[in-house]
């Protein structure tokens, strides 16, 4: 049988495996695929053995001949791209479509998948009106990951729906910021549109920026650009680690840990989706920072982004404001919360070996 790794969603043509296990990237742009290859490099993430398929949607807003072109100048590289053919709308999401023959392939050729992080999730898929503030720029790449997801974990929307994984129930499914909204929308829940005005009824940027550090989810020196080169998006703030959940039982961090982590979004979980548990939260505690399943023990999702170069990078200096920058590296390392970051990946890399080996 096939294998394949689903770090994003989606299918299109044959699968490839070259003699190796396969893992899938959703949303492979070259950028995606790139950050890949410094953490395999630089050895984070240990993708030994696997082939990744990047798989997405040709109606998605990204250009993906630009991450044919990179890849044709890497043909010593283990990727490859395949597009998903189907027609998906709100309404066809979260059950059987046009696409569920796909997803079927792709789930039993496949060892786990990753989401990574973007853009804003049409509300009127987990019924909500649209907020002032909410920015949809992609339908169609939601569309396709939600599904999938539906598919993989179920979902309220359907509890008649048997998910795929419980015919695998160690698939792993992991997701990053975008990635952790899409996994609980598609089993469900719901999303605070926009944290400032709804949680704290902030409306100005200068009022934000006055805010503790550890109650800003992202950098909002940008939004008071002076004419100079933009300032960064990210942030880093303190969370909460629940006892006995992936982040600390799975990496081995205690949860009286309270690790910066670098943080770039203005949406966040409201309601949970079906299965969903707790495993992080804002220093406040009104921000949920991870979650991880009930019932399938290798499937989590946080809201930062441990995937960052910068984070591993000394040589990365980013702008902060329009009078300093900021190296992300130099602000975490010698701490717990350096090899923070390095455990996630290291335990990503440990479940896929072990799919590997069974």
């Amino acid at each position: 049988m096939i294998r394949i790794f689903c770090l994003t969603v989606i299918l299109g043509s044959s699968l490839v495996s070259r003699g190796q296990d396969t893992l899938l990237l959703f949303h492979p742009t070259t950028y995606n695929i790139q950050v890949i290859q410094s953490l395999r490099d630089g050895g984070l993430l240990m993708l030994e053995g696997y082939h990744i398929l990047g798989v997405y949607h040709p109606g998605e807003a990204y250009d993906y001949t630009e991450a044919e072109a990179y890849l044709q100048s890497m043909p010593a590289a283990s990727f490859s791209l395949r597009a998903i053919q189907a027609e998906l709308g709100p309404d066809s999401l979260f059950g059987s479509n046009s696409a569920t023959a796909q997803f079927r392939q792709l789930f039993e050729g496949s060892q786990g998948a990753l989401f990574m992080g973007g853009p804003d999730i049409p509300p009127a898929v987990y019924g909500e009106p649209v907020h002032l503030l909410t920015s949809v720029t992609d339908p169609l790449r939601h569309y396709v990951e939600l599904s999938f997801l539906f598919h993989l974990l179920g979902g309220s929307q359907d509890p008649a729906w048997v998910p795929y994984l419980e015919e695998q129930k160690d698939y792993l499914v992991s997701g990053i910021c975008l990635g952790m909204q899409s996994m609980n929308v598609a089993t469900g829940g719901t999303l605070i549109q926009d944290i400032p005005t709804e949680l704290y009824g902030l409306w100005n940027a200068e009022d934000i920026l006055a805010l503790p550090t550890d109650q800003m989810h992202r950098n909002y020196h940008d939004l008071l650009n002076r004419g100079c080169e933009g300032p960064t998006s990210y942030h880093f703030h303190h969370i909460m680690l629940e006892k006995k959940d992936f982040l600390t039982r799975g990496i081995g961090y205690r949860d009286r840990s309270a690790p910066l982590v670098l943080s770039s979004h203005h949406q966040a979980i409201e309601a949970l989706g079906k299965g969903w548990q707790v495993a992080a939260r804002s220093m406040d505690e009104r921000i949920i920072e991870a979650i991880s399943h009930t019932k399938y023990s290798h499937v989590f999702a946080v809201q930062f982004h441990p995937e960052k170069p910068g984070l591993f990078d000394p040589s990365i200096q980013h702008p902060q404001s329009c009078h300093s920058t900021i190296n992300f590296q130099e602000t975490i390392k010698d701490t717990d919360s350096f090899t923070f970051h390095q455990a996630y990946w290291k335990k990503l890399g440990a479940i896929l070996q072990a799919r590997r080996l069974r």
